[in-house]
């Protein structure tokens, strides 16, 4: 069962994160934050990738093909017939980007026209490849759970996530403060309703 979020196109993969859930807080009033740990989400997936492993970090599927562990390109990555680290020329975990953002909200993924069918292909298994047995060679490198962004990626951000939310605590204890401190200014309900009636 894939990880709730991923959607898988020829076109596109992607995966959609809530980090206001994932962090159990709000900071979606800040985006530069909110791009960080979008970008530490990224760099873990490729990170994993690169040492073999995938969603959920279970090792990737090995050997590679035959044909394509005696091809030119293989040979001059110095790959290992045995051991899958997803690069070849590397284009493929780069082009993982943040595709979408709306506060808190970001959809992380592949669009590039070249490398999301790549990219489809190892998650499904090369599902209609004219040559490859479908889902013989599926490799479901793009995507993160939950736990792992728990645990792998939230506690190199803790010291931002914990001043963003303060921040946004402060804030909000300062506009209930200017509420108090306006309700108090007011000397008699005689000034209260003659505000409301002038706002009539």
């Amino acid at each position: 069962m894939a990880e709730p979020g991923i959607k898988l196109t020829k076109s596109r993969v992607s995966q959609k994160l809530d980090l206001n859930e994932l962090t159990g807080r709000d900071i979606s009033s800040d985006p530069v934050l909110v791009r960080k740990i979008a970008q530490g989400v990224i760099d873990y997936m490729v990170d994993r990738a690169k040492e073999g492993r995938g969603l959920g970090r279970k090792d990737l599927k090995s050997p590679y093909s035959k044909a394509y562990a005696n091809s030119l390109s293989f040979k001059a990555a110095g790959k290992s017939r045995n051991q899958v680290n997803m690069t070849l020329t590397g284009d493929m975990l780069r082009s993982i980007d943040i595709l979408e953002e709306d506060g808190a909200s970001v959809v992380i993924g592949i669009d590039d026209e070249t490398d999301a069918p790549k990219a489809y292909g190892h998650q499904t298994g090369f599902e209609g490849h004219p040559t490859i047995p479908s889902g013989k060679y599926k490799r479901p490198f793009f995507g993160v759970t939950s736990d792992e962004v728990k645990r792998e990626v939230l506690p190199k951000f803790k010291a931002e996530i914990d001043a963003s939310a303060g921040a946004r605590t402060i804030s909000s204890l300062e506009s209930q403060e200017k509420a108090v401190e306006f309700v108090r200014g007011l000397r008699t309900l005689e000034d209260l309703f003659g505000l409301v009636g002038g706002l009539e």
